[in-house]
């Protein structure tokens, strides 16, 4: 059966996506989000970021690019909150820089991140460290 299909009374329809962000820091993230894809993502040190109260917040990557790698739509029951935005997984973007592997193969500089920044204390407090 093709088109659209009727939506259930007492529910609301939710967009289930998996995304790869390009970011401006140099990573792409792959995210799985409940809805439409974020403008900006917090991703990383690489741009800096803050600390209050003990806890190291990065500043926000700009994202670049998007690629869908799926969709789903799916009827909940009316005033279901959205899921929270998960990340999947992060990789470097392919013009990482990198040592050439082999006399034929050309290393590249990169061209990553694009700005690097500091990290400020809101409150003066210092971020804990946390064993992996």
């Amino acid at each position: 059966m093709t088109g659209q299909q009727p939506q259930p009374e007492d529910t609301q329809l939710h967009r289930l996506c998996v995304f790869d962000l390009s970011l401006d820091c140099g990573h792409i993230a792959t995210v799985a989000i409940d809805g439409w894809y974020p403008v900006s993502v917090a991703c990383c040190e690489r741009l800096g970021g803050t600390i209050q109260g003990g806890v190291y917040v990065p500043y926000a990557s700009h994202v670049e690019y998007v690629n869908l790698l799926s969709e789903n739509y799916e009827h909940r029951p009316a005033g279901t909150p959205r899921d929270a935005t998960r990340l999947l997984g992060r990789r470097d973007r392919t013009d990482a820089p990198r040592q050439p592997a082999y006399g034929w193969d050309k290393g590249t500089a990169g061209r990553f991140p694009a700005r690097v920044g500091a990290t400020w204390s809101i409150d003066g407090s210092i971020a804990q460290v946390v064993p992996d």
